[in-house]
């Protein structure tokens, strides 16, 4: 957590900009998902706010009245941290930012990206992981990295409340700040041939591998222990997976065992700068010899959430057949179950997806996992 946040449980609140015919269902269904995205930071929301705008503001993305409201809010109730829950240019957050100040010098705003990455920050342990969070930060934040707000980066050379440094030293920090982005492509560049070259001679030991993706929270930590015999740890927060870690699945039917590999799970509006910096974390997908798509039955939102897995794969060119496992089963009645397999099986025909099978299952009670197995087996076979 910022330094700058209060020690104790940090209060935020949530504005989410939606255009005047859309239908507020779909915006409350965001703002749960970031909702408990903040819960996975540690944080607590005080209040959500959905503001209908035929465009966003192009000083404020919110609108400027809108912006009063908020500080009122902010004082009333204590508020460390502002969430505009999209993806917003930096110098509309810096103008949020500076408006906030005459409310508290300690408030925060960030957008959607900014959360997650400090979700990602919280979870790092590798040195690709750390070096993927500076590189997004330094793409994301624009003009707050000058000096100009009161973020990780900034804190380095403005501090808390300041309003910039002057022209020249700027420009020299916009140019150090390119020197250091060319410095972490070169290491991940790196990192990543020594990834490639591990793989390599991992597949050597073993058949596959085979990659679990999915949607963030969707079971497949789970499943990679069900799977594999290990014990990794599970936590019900989202991006708790964030670096990559392959276990070994013992077959009767080959000598070598099946590698199987937990992936990061994806989100809903994934940034295309988060795409691309955690590309060397996304390789076990994109390396794999089969995917499992995993999905929670239990999510009513589970189309939507198989089509954002889909998208994703497809912008990082990922051709790799694919199971789709239905997981949590035991939740559902029979006849739940028999409507979203045939909602599945639809968009699945209509988008041509290269998809083998759809095998229905639950990690947690090991039900049908012995015909997942089987089923990889015959892939390899």
């Amino acid at each position: 957590m910022s330094s700058n946040i209060k020690t104790n449980t940090p209060k935020f609140i949530i504005v989410q900009v939606i255009p005047k015919q859309a239908d507020e269902l779909e915006a409350k269904t965001q703002i749960k998902e970031t909702e408990q995205l903040i819960k996975t930071f540690g944080g607590r929301v005080k209040k959500s706010i959905i503001q209908k705008m035929t465009h966003p503001n192009p000083n404020f993305y919110i609108g400027p009245g809108k912006v009063q409201e908020l500080k009122n809010w902010c004082e009333a109730d204590e508020i460390d941290i502002v969430v505009i829950n999209g993806l917003v240019k930096s110098s509309q957050l810096f103008r949020i930012e500076k408006e906030m100040w005459k409310v508290s010098p300690t408030i925060m705003v960030w957008d959607r990206i900014d959360l997650i990455l400090n979700i990602f920050e919280q979870h790092a342990t590798t040195l690709e992981s750390k070096l993927q969070i500076k590189l997004a930060r330094a793409t994301h934040m624009g003009p707050r990295i000058y000096g100009l707000g009161k973020t990780e980066l900034s804190r380095q050379g403005g501090g808390v409340g300041t309003r910039g440094k002057g022209e020249t030293n700027i420009e020299f920090e916009k140019r150090q700040i390119k020197v250091d982005q060319q410095k972490i492509r070169k290491e991940l560049k790196k990192i990543l041939k020594q990834k490639h070259n591990r793989l390599q001679k991992r597949n050597n030991m073993g058949i596959g591998p085979v990659a679990l993706v999915g949607y963030t929270s969707a079971g497949k930590t789970t499943l990679f222990n069900s799977l594999t015999g290990k014990e990794k740890e599970m936590n019900k927060g989202l991006f708790t997976t964030l670096d990559t870690v392959v276990g070994k699945l013992k077959s009767e039917k080959f000598d070598q065992p099946i590698l199987i590999s937990d992936t990061i799970g994806f989100i809903s509006n994934l940034p295309p700068v988060l795409i691309d910096s955690f590309k060397s974390t996304l390789f076990e997908s994109l390396e794999a010899k089969l995917l499992l798509h995993v999905v929670d039955v239990n999510d009513p939102n589970i189309v939507e959430k198989i089509i954002v897995v889909e998208d994703i794969l497809k912008s990082l060119k990922v051709k790799q057949k694919s199971n789709l496992v239905l997981n949590k089963v035991v939740l559902i009645k029979t006849d739940q179950l028999k409507d979203i397999r045939e909602k599945v099986d639809y968009y699945f025909k209509k988008s041509g997806t290269n998809l083998i099978n759809i095998i229905e299952i639950s990690a947690e009670t090991k039900l049908n996992l012995n015909k997942l197995k089987k089923e990889i087996e015959d892939y390899f076979d």
